[in-house]
């Protein structure tokens, strides 16, 4: 299980499944291709997107342009621990 940065604890279940998704895939998202990996409508995911671009938590590496999606990958902090995997015992 991966685990999340203590900033992203209080925030909604979308905004998490969307920095998990786009810890694991970083590159080219969309709110229609996140729909489409993750269900739920695109506004849902849209909102999740820019919630977390706010927060600090996703960084833009190019900007969405019209129908084409933005390339985004997770924040990691400065001299704090990157996200990893753990097992579960």
């Amino acid at each position: 299980m991966k685990r999340l940065p203590t900033r992203l604890h209080s925030s909604s279940a979308s905004e998490k499944l969307v920095w998990l998704h786009i810890h694991s895939n970083p590159g080219q998202h969309s709110a229609r291709s996140l729909a489409a990996d993750l269900g739920g409508s695109s506004r849902t995911w849209a909102n999740a997107l820019s919630g977390l671009v706010k927060d600090g938590l996703l960084v833009v590496e190019k900007a969405p342009a019209g129908i084409h999606g933005g390339k985004y990958r997770v924040q990691v902090q400065a001299g704090g621990p990157t996200p990893e995997t753990h097992l579960s015992i």
